[in-house]
């Protein structure tokens, strides 16, 4: 996939986000968490093939790629987004909170890419 095929998924994803979010994000929390994870992942992936001409199609050592360039804090928003999604999709942790945070990584994230 090319950097700008990924930022066109990213924004796809997040529109089902925003559905959810308005229908009821406490009830919604690990579906949002995990397609917040493959918004950031999408977007990452554009702002690097964007940047430096390269990227990952998938989110293995998506963190590392981010670091080896000097993206530190992409990368541990990244890394964060990982362990909430870990905590709601394996665990069963709930918690509206969660989604204003996963929101405003992607925020970030995305303010990143331009």
């Amino acid at each position: 996939m090319k950097g700008e095929q990924h930022y066109k998924r990213a924004k796809e994803i997040m529109e089902s986000i925003r559905i959810l979010a308005e229908k009821d994000a406490d009830k919604h929390v690990a579906a949002i968490v995990e397609q917040s994870y493959g918004v950031a992942h999408h977007l990452i992936a554009y702002g690097m093939d964007k940047k430096y001409g390269i990227h990952k199609d998938t989110h293995t050592n998506v963190s590392q790629l981010l670091r080896e360039y000097g993206e530190d804090k992409i990368g541990e928003m990244f890394d964060r987004l990982g362990s909430l999604r870990h905590g709601r999709w394996y665990g069963g942790k709930g918690n509206g909170e969660i989604v204003k945070e996963c929101l405003s990584i992607i925020s970030k994230v995305e303010e990143w890419t331009e």
